[in-house]
């Protein structure tokens, strides 16, 4: 019997990736909306179907900033293949869940999904773990302090596949997760992508031998992620305890530790660290102020949107554009620029849409180059500003593009025009029209969308002739800006095109209908 995704799963998949996009570093798919609304289409041709009738897709990678010196290398899946990952980690996730240890010594991405969180329960897991951290700390006289050397990247597939049979998963269900990876690394048997929220739960999986070896050891130890923290009684116990960390890492996957974060710490050295890794610590008055009026609305869910109509007159007159603008300054003149607590800022005030850091930060955006993906996703969330703001905004964020920080970087660039395919209200659509034929694929497709949404209907009509040389990610944005046009014009140009995977067939059956 072929082995298939739960409908109930996959519809569930659906609504999360809808939600909460395929990841937090890149623009949810617009397209997605074509499947939301054409639920039982899409899961009908999958389900009863064997997965490896589903290849995988053309995923996209870009450097992504993480501080003002260092990148990573982030993905986006195909948003089939994010739908279908979504569906076998929700259906199967359980499954790893169990083999992991408590969640009071592993506390990242504890398997628990719900629509609302998404795939992780606990959302306070990174403060909870250097809560933990001080208490552990005050029993002992040195703490081992490691960091596995760029995890992500140095997953071995094989390992992947051993600890998925050890959670028994089905057998197909594994083989399409594996080529689903080996797509995203060029065949390459090493590494799975960083970005999209399922991964994380693939990534502790493999962990679970090292968590199981440093508990036979006998060792007092926490874990969130690729940070791991040994308590020991003796600075020469902590030796041997790195000493063993090292062996286990290198026996079980030949992963190494960071040399630059490898640190032997006494209490009085490791707490002023604990202090710091704990998020709610506020820059000053102003965004103690702030952040108290957000968790009141969002319950202290740091994921939560919070519609301007759900705050009350009092408290949105509390939270004002010269308050916001000095608690960015403040962060921003700091030696050296807290960039891991300001870009937590930003996703706080992007919960409640206001529009007081729009001016700070585009004024600033050199120096807050590491937050440019918060930024970005903080102005697609802003609620209140009257549309000729909106357009000011646009000429702005245009002239952002143009600087050399922006044009040297491809994920920036994606970044700032994104924000146009989703707001009509920022239009400048004239301007986009020009940076068309000599922009990358990837600024193309923003460009297709930004005409949809401001009905450039004709534009798009010139670039139907183009479709067969267009990449897959503009297949789709053309196939979704084409459902503007005359109903027996996009028939005809739909029908041509034949669609065979169900999330393009799924499109182009919703772009002919509306």
């Amino acid at each position: 019997m072929p082995m298939t995704v739960n409908k109930t799963s996959l519809e569930w998949a659906i609504d999360f990736v809808n939600h909460h996009s395929d990841g937090d570093l890149f623009p949810k798919s617009i397209e997605i909306e074509s499947i939301v609304n054409n639920k039982d289409d899409f899961t009908s041709m999958i389900v009863d179907h064997n997965l490896n009738e589903f290849p995988p897709g053309s995923c996209r990678r870009f450097i992504v900033p993480k501080d003002e010196v260092s990148y990573r290398q982030a993905t986006q899946l195909d948003p089939q293949d994010s739908i279908i990952l979504s569906a076998l980690v929700y259906e199967y996730g359980k499954d790893i869940e169990k083999l992991r240890l408590s969640d009071n010594v592993v506390f990242s991405y504890r398997f628990n999904p719900n629509i609302n969180d998404g795939l992780y329960s606990n959302k306070t897991g990174w403060n909870d773990f250097w809560i933990k951290a001080e208490k552990l700390a005050r029993g002992s006289t040195h703490i081992l302090y490691c960091d596995i050397a760029d995890f992500y990247n140095q997953i071995y597939h094989h390992t992947v596949e051993n600890q998925l049979i050890s959670a028994n998963w089905p057998n197909q269900a594994i083989k399409w997760l594996i080529s689903l990876l080996e797509s995203t690394t060029a065949g390459v048997s090493r590494g799975v992508p960083v970005g999209p929220h399922p991964i994380h739960l693939i990534a502790e999986a493999t962990l679970i031998p090292v968590d199981n070896s440093l508990k036979s050891a006998g060792y007092q130890f926490i874990r969130y992620a690729d940070d791991i923290l040994i308590f020991c009684k003796s600075e020469k116990k902590a030796k041997v305890a790195l000493s063993n960390l090292a062996t286990i890492l290198d026996r079980q996957q030949r992963l190494t530790l960071q040399r630059h974060k490898t640190k032997i710490l006494t209490p009085v050295d490791f707490f002023p660290i604990c202090r710091e890794m704990i998020e709610d610590r506020p820059i000053n008055n102003h965004e103690a102020s702030l952040l108290s009026i957000i968790k009141k609305y969002s319950g202290g869910n740091p994921y939560k949107t919070i519609s301007y109509s759900e705050i009350s007159t009092d408290d949105w007159s509390l939270i004002s554009n010269i308050a916001i603008e000095k608690i960015i300054n403040e962060y921003i003149d700091a030696i050296p620029v807290d960039y891991i607590r300001l870009r937590w800022f930003y996703r706080r005030i992007a919960q409640i849409g206001h529009p007081g850091a729009i001016n700070v930060s585009l004024e600033n955006l050199e120096k807050l180059e590491p937050c440019f993906a918060n930024i970005c996703f903080y102005l697609g969330s802003i609620q209140t500003i009257a549309p000729n703001e909106w357009k000011k905004i646009g000429t702005k964020l245009l002239k952002l593009y143009k600087i050399p920080e922006v044009q040297s970087n491809e994920y920036f660039r994606l970044l700032i025009l994104s924000i146009f395919s989703k707001n009509k209200h920022i239009n400048h659509f004239s301007k986009l029209h020009e940076l068309y034929q000599k922009s990358d694929p990837f600024i193309r497709r923003e460009i297709i969308l930004a005409a949809k949404i401001n009905e450039a209907y004709d534009w798009v009509r010139e670039l139907k002739e183009h479709f067969p040389s267009m990449d897959p990610w503009q297949q789709r944005a053309m196939i979704y800006a084409v459902s503007g046009l005359a109903k027996d014009e996009k028939k005809y140009f739909l029908q041509r095109i034949s669609a065979k995977r169900p999330f393009e067939v799924v499109l182009s059956r919703w772009s002919k209908s509306i």
